[in-house]
Protein backbone atom coordinates (compact mmCIF):
# COMPACT_ATOMS: atom_id res chain seq x y z
CA UNK A 1 0.00 0.00 0.00
CA UNK A 2 1.43 3.71 -0.92
CA UNK A 3 2.17 6.08 1.74
CA UNK A 4 -0.31 9.03 1.42
CA UNK A 5 1.63 12.01 1.56
CA UNK A 6 -1.65 14.09 1.63
CA UNK A 7 -2.35 16.77 5.06
CA UNK A 8 -5.78 16.78 6.28
CA UNK A 9 -6.33 20.08 8.07
CA UNK A 10 -7.32 19.24 11.75
CA UNK A 11 -10.94 20.19 13.03
CA UNK A 12 -12.47 20.43 9.11
CA UNK A 13 -15.59 21.49 11.43
CA UNK A 14 -14.13 24.36 13.44
CA UNK A 15 -15.87 27.06 11.62
CA UNK A 16 -19.27 25.61 11.61
CA UNK A 17 -18.67 25.51 15.26
CA UNK A 18 -17.32 28.69 15.93
CA UNK A 19 -20.60 30.12 13.56
CA UNK A 20 -23.41 27.96 15.32
CA UNK A 21 -25.95 29.96 17.59
CA UNK A 22 -28.46 27.28 17.41
CA UNK A 23 -29.35 27.12 21.32
CA UNK A 24 -31.85 23.81 21.06
CA UNK A 25 -30.75 21.45 23.49
CA UNK A 26 -32.82 18.62 25.29
CA UNK A 27 -33.88 18.99 28.76
CA UNK A 28 -33.26 16.08 31.12
CA UNK A 29 -35.18 16.65 34.25
CA UNK A 30 -33.75 15.77 36.83
CA UNK A 31 -36.39 16.74 40.30
CA UNK A 32 -39.65 17.37 40.77
CA UNK A 33 -41.83 18.86 43.61
CA UNK A 34 -45.06 19.57 44.81
CA UNK A 35 -46.24 22.48 47.09
CA UNK A 36 -49.33 22.19 48.64
CA UNK A 37 -51.00 25.06 47.21
CA UNK A 38 -50.91 22.76 44.00
CA UNK A 39 -47.43 24.33 42.74
CA UNK A 40 -45.05 21.79 41.10
CA UNK A 41 -41.60 22.79 40.66
CA UNK A 42 -39.95 20.91 37.91
CA UNK A 43 -35.76 21.50 37.29
CA UNK A 44 -33.69 20.40 34.09
CA UNK A 45 -30.77 20.48 32.83
CA UNK A 46 -29.92 21.14 29.25
CA UNK A 47 -26.33 19.21 27.99
CA UNK A 48 -24.97 19.05 25.01
CA UNK A 49 -21.39 18.91 23.21
CA UNK A 50 -21.27 22.88 23.54
CA UNK A 51 -24.28 24.21 25.75
CA UNK A 52 -24.55 23.28 29.38
CA UNK A 53 -27.55 25.18 30.73
CA UNK A 54 -30.35 24.41 32.72
CA UNK A 55 -33.89 25.81 34.49
CA UNK A 56 -36.67 25.16 36.45
CA UNK A 57 -40.34 25.25 35.36
CA UNK A 58 -42.99 26.13 37.76
CA UNK A 59 -46.75 25.06 37.10
CA UNK A 60 -49.87 25.65 38.78
CA UNK A 61 -50.67 21.88 39.02
CA UNK A 62 -49.62 18.34 38.21
CA UNK A 63 -51.76 18.60 35.16
CA UNK A 64 -50.01 21.67 33.53
CA UNK A 65 -46.71 19.97 34.23
CA UNK A 66 -47.59 17.30 31.90
CA UNK A 67 -47.88 19.90 28.65
CA UNK A 68 -44.87 22.22 29.85
CA UNK A 69 -42.36 19.96 31.55
CA UNK A 70 -40.66 20.35 28.23
CA UNK A 71 -41.00 22.81 26.85
CA UNK A 72 -38.48 25.10 25.24
CA UNK A 73 -39.46 27.92 27.09
CA UNK A 74 -38.86 27.63 31.32
CA UNK A 75 -39.89 29.40 33.79
CA UNK A 76 -35.92 30.31 35.21
CA UNK A 77 -33.59 29.98 32.52
CA UNK A 78 -30.00 29.02 33.92
CA UNK A 79 -26.84 29.11 32.59
CA UNK A 80 -25.12 25.92 34.25
CA UNK A 81 -27.51 22.52 35.15
CA UNK A 82 -29.46 22.30 38.54
CA UNK A 83 -28.99 19.19 40.34
CA UNK A 84 -31.82 20.55 43.08
CA UNK A 85 -34.47 22.52 44.46
CA UNK A 86 -37.29 23.21 46.67
CA UNK A 87 -40.67 25.64 47.27
CA UNK A 88 -40.07 28.40 49.75
CA UNK A 89 -42.64 28.63 52.05
CA UNK A 90 -45.30 29.35 49.36
CA UNK A 91 -45.31 28.64 45.48
CA UNK A 92 -44.56 32.14 44.02
CA UNK A 93 -40.85 31.67 45.50
CA UNK A 94 -38.38 29.13 44.93
CA UNK A 95 -34.53 28.30 45.69
CA UNK A 96 -32.32 26.73 43.35
CA UNK A 97 -29.13 24.44 43.67
CA UNK A 98 -26.96 25.51 40.46
CA UNK A 99 -23.47 23.51 39.15
CA UNK A 100 -21.18 26.40 39.59
CA UNK A 101 -21.93 26.31 43.75
CA UNK A 102 -24.87 29.08 43.59
CA UNK A 103 -27.84 29.11 46.28
CA UNK A 104 -30.35 31.19 44.58
CA UNK A 105 -33.49 32.54 45.29
CA UNK A 106 -36.55 33.72 42.61
CA UNK A 107 -40.19 34.71 43.11
CA UNK A 108 -42.58 35.49 41.09
CA UNK A 109 -45.32 38.43 41.68
CA UNK A 110 -49.04 38.31 40.50
CA UNK A 111 -48.56 41.79 39.94
CA UNK A 112 -45.71 42.11 37.80
CA UNK A 113 -46.62 42.93 34.26
CA UNK A 114 -44.39 41.18 32.52
CA UNK A 115 -45.48 37.74 34.24
CA UNK A 116 -41.93 36.69 34.82
CA UNK A 117 -39.91 35.10 37.99
CA UNK A 118 -37.16 37.13 39.06
CA UNK A 119 -33.97 36.55 40.77
CA UNK A 120 -33.96 37.83 44.47
CA UNK A 121 -31.09 36.87 45.84
CA UNK A 122 -27.78 34.77 45.40
CA UNK A 123 -24.79 33.53 46.82
CA UNK A 124 -21.45 31.73 45.38
CA UNK A 125 -19.77 30.00 48.46
CA UNK A 126 -20.12 26.37 47.86
CA UNK A 127 -16.81 25.66 45.55
CA UNK A 128 -18.72 23.07 43.02
CA UNK A 129 -21.78 22.08 42.31
CA UNK A 130 -24.50 22.24 44.61
CA UNK A 131 -26.41 18.44 45.00
CA UNK A 132 -28.80 19.14 47.32
CA UNK A 133 -31.10 21.22 49.76
CA UNK A 134 -33.61 20.29 52.74
CA UNK A 135 -36.03 22.71 54.87
CA UNK A 136 -34.84 23.25 58.82
CA UNK A 137 -37.40 26.27 59.27
CA UNK A 138 -39.99 27.15 56.85
CA UNK A 139 -38.98 30.12 54.69
CA UNK A 140 -36.10 30.73 57.17
CA UNK A 141 -33.69 27.96 57.26
CA UNK A 142 -32.19 25.65 54.75
CA UNK A 143 -29.05 23.68 54.59
CA UNK A 144 -27.10 22.56 51.14
CA UNK A 145 -24.34 20.04 50.10
CA UNK A 146 -22.32 20.45 47.19
CA UNK A 147 -19.95 18.05 45.46
CA UNK A 148 -17.06 20.41 47.09
CA UNK A 149 -17.43 17.95 50.32
CA UNK A 150 -19.30 20.87 52.05
CA UNK A 151 -22.69 21.42 53.74
CA UNK A 152 -24.08 25.18 54.64
CA UNK A 153 -26.79 26.62 56.59
CA UNK A 154 -28.66 29.65 55.30
CA UNK A 155 -31.00 32.58 56.45
CA UNK A 156 -32.71 32.86 52.86
CA UNK A 157 -33.88 36.43 54.71
CA UNK A 158 -30.42 37.62 54.37
CA UNK A 159 -29.06 35.01 52.09
CA UNK A 160 -26.16 34.78 54.80
CA UNK A 161 -24.31 31.44 55.60
CA UNK A 162 -24.79 30.76 59.26
CA UNK A 163 -23.40 27.59 59.83
CA UNK A 164 -20.27 26.50 57.07
CA UNK A 165 -18.99 22.47 57.72
CA UNK A 166 -15.80 22.95 55.72
CA UNK A 167 -14.91 19.62 54.22
CA UNK A 168 -18.14 17.74 56.11
CA UNK A 169 -16.94 15.30 54.19
CA UNK A 170 -14.08 14.24 52.04
CA UNK A 171 -15.78 13.74 48.86
CA UNK A 172 -19.32 14.66 46.86
CA UNK A 173 -22.28 14.63 49.49
CA UNK A 174 -24.86 13.83 47.24
CA UNK A 175 -28.17 13.87 49.70
CA UNK A 176 -28.89 15.80 52.85
CA UNK A 177 -32.24 15.28 54.78
CA UNK A 178 -33.83 17.08 57.94
CA UNK A 179 -34.77 14.91 60.95
CA UNK A 180 -38.47 15.12 61.19
CA UNK A 181 -39.55 17.35 64.09
CA UNK A 182 -36.57 19.31 64.69
CA UNK A 183 -35.10 22.40 63.23
CA UNK A 184 -31.98 21.47 64.01
CA UNK A 185 -30.24 17.98 63.33
CA UNK A 186 -29.99 16.55 59.51
CA UNK A 187 -28.13 13.68 57.97
CA UNK A 188 -25.94 13.61 54.94
CA UNK A 189 -25.09 10.79 52.76
CA UNK A 190 -21.17 10.90 50.65
CA UNK A 191 -19.15 9.34 48.06
CA UNK A 192 -16.89 9.20 50.95
CA UNK A 193 -19.24 5.99 52.09
CA UNK A 194 -20.11 7.93 55.57
CA UNK A 195 -23.66 8.77 56.72
CA UNK A 196 -23.20 11.55 59.33
CA UNK A 197 -25.85 13.37 61.80
CA UNK A 198 -25.16 16.98 62.33
CA UNK A 199 -26.49 19.77 64.62
CA UNK A 200 -26.78 23.53 63.08
CA UNK A 201 -25.81 24.78 66.85
CA UNK A 202 -22.92 23.06 66.87
CA UNK A 203 -19.24 23.39 64.65
CA UNK A 204 -18.72 19.97 64.27
CA UNK A 205 -20.58 16.62 63.45
CA UNK A 206 -22.92 15.02 66.00
CA UNK A 207 -21.49 11.03 64.68
CA UNK A 208 -20.84 8.99 61.92
CA UNK A 209 -23.68 6.98 61.67
CA UNK A 210 -22.74 4.44 59.24
CA UNK A 211 -19.74 3.54 57.77
CA UNK A 212 -21.30 1.54 54.31
CA UNK A 213 -19.70 -0.68 52.23
CA UNK A 214 -19.55 2.00 48.71
CA UNK A 215 -20.81 5.32 48.28
CA UNK A 216 -23.72 6.93 49.56
CA UNK A 217 -25.85 8.33 46.80
CA UNK A 218 -29.30 9.12 48.80
CA UNK A 219 -31.21 8.77 52.17
CA UNK A 220 -34.39 10.17 53.73
CA UNK A 221 -35.41 9.76 57.46
CA UNK A 222 -38.61 7.03 57.90
CA UNK A 223 -39.05 8.36 61.45
CA UNK A 224 -37.54 10.02 63.89
CA UNK A 225 -35.13 7.48 65.15
CA UNK A 226 -34.53 5.37 61.76
CA UNK A 227 -32.55 6.65 58.41
CA UNK A 228 -33.46 4.94 55.18
CA UNK A 229 -30.05 5.37 52.81
CA UNK A 230 -28.99 3.86 49.18
CA UNK A 231 -25.85 3.33 47.49
CA UNK A 232 -24.07 2.92 44.09
CA UNK A 233 -24.28 -0.95 44.47
CA UNK A 234 -27.81 -0.57 45.03
CA UNK A 235 -28.50 -1.64 48.10
CA UNK A 236 -30.92 0.09 50.23
CA UNK A 237 -30.39 -0.15 53.87
CA UNK A 238 -31.26 1.41 57.24
CA UNK A 239 -29.49 2.45 60.27
CA UNK A 240 -31.17 3.37 63.76
CA UNK A 241 -29.61 6.20 65.09
CA UNK A 242 -29.79 4.69 68.71
CA UNK A 243 -28.03 1.81 67.46
CA UNK A 244 -25.68 2.74 64.78
CA UNK A 245 -23.31 -0.39 65.08
CA UNK A 246 -26.29 -2.49 63.40
CA UNK A 247 -26.83 -1.66 59.82
CA UNK A 248 -30.05 -3.54 58.33
CA UNK A 249 -30.10 -4.34 54.68
CA UNK A 250 -33.14 -4.52 53.14
CA UNK A 251 -33.09 -4.65 49.51
CA UNK A 252 -31.01 -4.94 46.40
CA UNK A 253 -30.96 -3.26 42.96
CA UNK A 254 -29.65 -3.84 40.08
CA UNK A 255 -28.31 -0.43 39.57
CA UNK A 256 -27.02 2.22 41.47
CA UNK A 257 -29.71 3.98 43.51
CA UNK A 258 -30.52 7.72 42.59
CA UNK A 259 -33.23 9.01 44.75
CA UNK A 260 -35.73 7.37 47.36
CA UNK A 261 -38.62 8.73 48.46
CA UNK A 262 -40.63 8.22 51.59
CA UNK A 263 -44.26 8.57 51.71
CA UNK A 264 -45.17 11.20 54.55
CA UNK A 265 -47.97 9.49 55.75
CA UNK A 266 -46.82 5.73 56.16
CA UNK A 267 -43.32 3.42 55.58
CA UNK A 268 -43.41 3.56 51.79
CA UNK A 269 -40.27 4.34 50.24
CA UNK A 270 -40.17 5.01 46.31
CA UNK A 271 -37.19 3.70 44.66
CA UNK A 272 -35.39 5.35 41.30
CA UNK A 273 -32.20 3.66 40.29
CA UNK A 274 -29.84 4.20 37.33
CA UNK A 275 -32.69 2.97 34.67
CA UNK A 276 -36.33 3.18 33.45
CA UNK A 277 -37.81 1.28 36.82
CA UNK A 278 -39.91 3.02 39.56
CA UNK A 279 -40.31 0.69 42.90
CA UNK A 280 -42.28 1.27 45.66
CA UNK A 281 -41.05 -0.76 48.50
CA UNK A 282 -43.23 -1.32 52.06
CA UNK A 283 -41.16 -1.41 55.43
CA UNK A 284 -42.67 -3.28 57.91
CA UNK A 285 -42.22 -3.15 61.61
CA UNK A 286 -39.88 -6.02 61.36
CA UNK A 287 -37.55 -3.97 59.24
CA UNK A 288 -37.79 -5.87 56.18
CA UNK A 289 -38.76 -4.09 52.64
CA UNK A 290 -41.57 -5.33 50.61
CA UNK A 291 -41.47 -4.39 46.67
CA UNK A 292 -45.38 -3.89 46.49
CA UNK A 293 -45.16 -1.73 42.99
CA UNK A 294 -42.31 -2.33 40.47
CA UNK A 295 -42.61 -0.36 36.63
CA UNK A 296 -40.13 -0.67 34.00
CA UNK A 297 -41.61 0.17 31.04
CA UNK A 298 -43.16 3.87 31.87
CA UNK A 299 -39.90 5.74 30.65
CA UNK A 300 -37.82 5.65 27.93
CA UNK A 301 -34.65 6.62 30.05
CA UNK A 302 -33.19 7.22 33.71
CA UNK A 303 -35.65 8.23 36.08
CA UNK A 304 -34.78 10.87 38.28
CA UNK A 305 -36.93 12.52 40.23
CA UNK A 306 -40.02 11.17 42.30
CA UNK A 307 -43.08 13.16 44.22
CA UNK A 308 -45.70 11.99 46.05
CA UNK A 309 -49.37 13.22 45.10
CA UNK A 310 -50.74 15.46 47.91
CA UNK A 311 -54.12 14.93 47.33
CA UNK A 312 -54.37 11.50 46.39
CA UNK A 313 -51.89 9.51 48.74
CA UNK A 314 -51.52 6.29 46.65
CA UNK A 315 -50.48 7.83 43.63
CA UNK A 316 -46.36 8.82 42.73
CA UNK A 317 -45.32 10.91 40.03
CA UNK A 318 -41.55 10.49 38.06
CA UNK A 319 -39.87 12.04 35.67
CA UNK A 320 -36.49 11.26 33.87
CA UNK A 321 -34.34 12.06 31.18
CA UNK A 322 -36.77 11.40 28.47
CA UNK A 323 -38.13 14.95 29.30
CA UNK A 324 -42.27 13.04 30.48
CA UNK A 325 -43.68 13.05 33.39
CA UNK A 326 -45.72 9.58 34.45
CA UNK A 327 -48.27 9.00 36.94
CA UNK A 328 -48.22 5.75 39.64
CA UNK A 329 -50.99 4.27 41.09
CA UNK A 330 -50.15 2.02 44.21
CA UNK A 331 -52.63 -0.42 45.65
CA UNK A 332 -51.60 -1.24 49.00
CA UNK A 333 -53.90 -1.92 52.10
Amino acid sequence: MDNSNKIIPPHLNAQVYRTDTSTNTISHLDYLHIHPDDGVLIGCSELTGRYWNGGATICKSIEEAYKQCNAEKKSISLTTGTADGCFLGNSTKVLLCEDNGTVSIWSFSNGDVWQQWEREAFASEHDNAVLAVDCLESRKEYVTSGADGNVKVWDVNEMLCIQNYIMAHSLAIYSVSVKPKSDKLFATGSQDQYVTLWDKNTDKSVSDLAKNNSNVRCLQWLDENNVIFADEGGVLSLIDIRKTNDIVKLSEFPAAVHRILIHPESRKVAVCCDNKIVSVCDITTDLKANVIYHERHMHNNFVRGLAWDLNNNKTLHSLGWDGEIKTHKIVWN
